[in-house]
């Protein structure tokens, strides 16, 4: 056996036989097409994946978990195609274990390629490690993300509020703060966001062609 063929057979057996069961334990028994690990509260589903970094080797998998709080009906409610199989990507919220503000890097862990007997002992370690940082970082986080209102109050408190041309992640969020308004029923909340992605979208392209734009879900909301 190879040592780059031996570091991902170990990667395989490091999620089916140590990180899946303890995270069931956690909690996150569910397996969904697009995610590692799942379950459900409130109205919401929690996603649980890994993302293997790009400047892994033969050698070194290096990895990290990526959550994501996933709202049914979100896409569908302002007439977006809903994703075939919900991701921690196509999340209304999502993150990384260990980024916990903006600019601050993701907790990375590796599997190097290792003589048999050093590779379990080292191979125990990182799981007890993820596992450490879902339970206590990621878990309590989660947990403040049960309903969609509270994803809802989570999007308005770290929309980025600028004078200059938005951002494309500034205009989705002010998308889903209006979605999650009409998917909860309250109608003005959600012509005011509407509004808001208006005026902000008018910043980057002819206003006439973002008025066209949001024209399907201006119907949807005076329905």
């Amino acid at each position: 056996m190879t040592g780059a063929r031996g570091t991902a057979d170990r990667f395989r057996d490091l999620v089916h036989r140590r990180l899946l069961p303890g995270l069931a334990e956690l909690g996150f028994g569910d397996r969904l097409p697009g995610s590692l690990a799942a379950t459900e509260a409130h109205g919401v589903a929690w996603l649980l994946d890994l993302d293997v970094a790009p400047w892994s080797t033969p050698d070194k998998v290096c990895f990290t978990v990526a959550w994501g709080v996933h709202v049914p009906g979100i896409d569908e409610v302002v007439g977006d195609p809903a994703p075939e199989c919900p991701t921690v990507a196509t999340s209304a919220v999502h993150g990384r274990l260990g980024a916990t503000g903006s600019g601050i890097d993701p907790c990375w862990f590796e599997l190097r390629s290792l003589p048999r007997p050093l590779a379990a002992v080292a191979d125990t370690s990182v799981a007890n490690h993820v596992l450490a940082g879902v339970a206590n970082e990621v878990l309590p986080l989660l947990q403040t993300l049960s309903t969609p209102v509270e994803v809802q109050r989570h999007l308005h408190a770290n929309v980025v509020r600028g004078r200059g041309a938005p951002s494309p992640e500034e205009l989705q969020t002010i998308r889903r703060i209006a979605a999650l308004s009409l998917l909860l029923g309250d109608r003005a909340n959600a012509a005011r966001w509407l509004d808001h992605l208006e005026l902000r979208s008018a910043a980057t392209m002819a206003p006439d062609l973002v008025a066209e734009r949001l024209a399907p879900i201006r119907e949807r909301l005076a329905s």
